[in-house]
């Protein structure tokens, strides 16, 4: 194979790829919402809780001087 045939064919590949993960993601909305206000985050009782509330994830973050928790979550659950 020749270099722009290579090229060409990495190109190809990159395009595929992209419009693919374009597709599978399109009209998808994510939601957020902060459990265990209040509440020091332990970060494997905020994604038990995140699961089994909105079938999402969750994940600690500083707020202020305190951790909170914080699910992600596809809106339509």
């Amino acid at each position: 194979m020749t270099k722009a045939t290579i090229h060409l064919a990495i190109f190809m590949m990159v395009l595929v790829f992209g419009m693919a993960t374009a597709e599978s993601t399109q009209g998808q909305e994510i939601c957020h919402d902060i459990v265990m206000k209040g509440q020091t985050c332990v970060p494997s009782t905020c994604a038990t809780i995140c699961k089994q509330k909105w079938k999402g994830s969750g994940k600690c973050f500083p707020n202020g001087f305190t951790q909170s928790c914080l699910c992600t979550f596809p809106c339509n659950s």
